[in-house]
């Protein structure tokens, strides 16, 4: 059985797995861009690849634990609240006059409490 880290070490992990997730999945965004696919669907491309890093930089790294089919499978579902939320609120950022490169920016800054809250929950259960 692997030792617990402080708490502290423990928030640390995850707010730069957190940043790490937003680097990686904003570069693919701009790039799929830069390849001429619309905003939307390099938003939702770029999305859905961020989860998949996400789950493999918290299993790994924040927790240290073993990565698992049944928790890679359940990963996505905690976050579908917020994908319905933030897909919702990209395109009216967008309608707003938000540029390209900014919106899903300003999406993860709005998403931000919501996403801590909701894997905060799913971590202590």
């Amino acid at each position: 059985m692997q030792r617990a880290l402080p708490p502290s070490a423990e928030k640390l992990r995850f707010l730069l797995a957190g940043g790490s997730t937003t680097a990686a999945s904003y570069a693919l965004y701009l790039g799929l861009l830069a390849l001429d696919v619309t905003p939307m669907p390099a938003y939702v491309a770029s999305y859905l690849a961020g989860i998949v890093w996400s789950y493999a930089v918290n299993v790994l790294w924040v927790f240290r634990s073993r990565p698992r089919w049944r928790s890679f499978i359940r990963y996505p579902l905690v976050y579908l609240l917020q994908a319905i939320a933030s897909f919702a609120l990209f395109p009216l950022l967008l309608q707003l006059g938000a540029a390209r490169w900014a919106a899903p920016l300003l999406v993860t800054g709005i998403m931000l409490p919501a996403t801590f809250l909701l894997s905060r929950a799913i971590v202590r259960e």
